[in-house]
């Protein structure tokens, strides 16, 4: 008898977080989920150069050197703005970079 009523209060609990976690539920209906412009936004804001939603990442190969016998190719991230027509309008170099390392044969 005692094990099921804690497993249906943890069954409960479960659904209880899972119903919090969603965010659609009514509890996080004023979070804000979108990172685009707002309909008063869009009003004052018209122009084709402005920046829309947040930027996407990407790795650019930035130099390719030779060390101990091992190729070694160095990826550099950016932060690539675009506008609402998909122009790149602006692009900003991060500090993460990833080294990847080949064997020279």
């Amino acid at each position: 008898m005692v094990k099921k009523i804690s497993l249906i209060i943890v069954i409960l609990l479960l659904a209880l977080i899972a119903y919090i976690e969603t965010p659609t539920s009514s509890i996080n209906k004023n979070q804000v989920l979108y990172y685009g412009l707002t309909n008063e936004e869009q009003e004052v804001s018209s122009n084709a150069d402005d920046i829309f939603g947040a930027p996407d990442l990407e790795y650019r190969l930035e130099e390719t050197k030779e060390e101990d016998g091992f190729i070694v190719e160095v990826y550099r991230e950016y932060e690539i703005y675009k506008n609402r027509q998909g122009e790149v309008v602006k692009t900003v170099a991060t500090d993460n970079t990833e080294y990847i390392h080949y064997a020279k044969y």
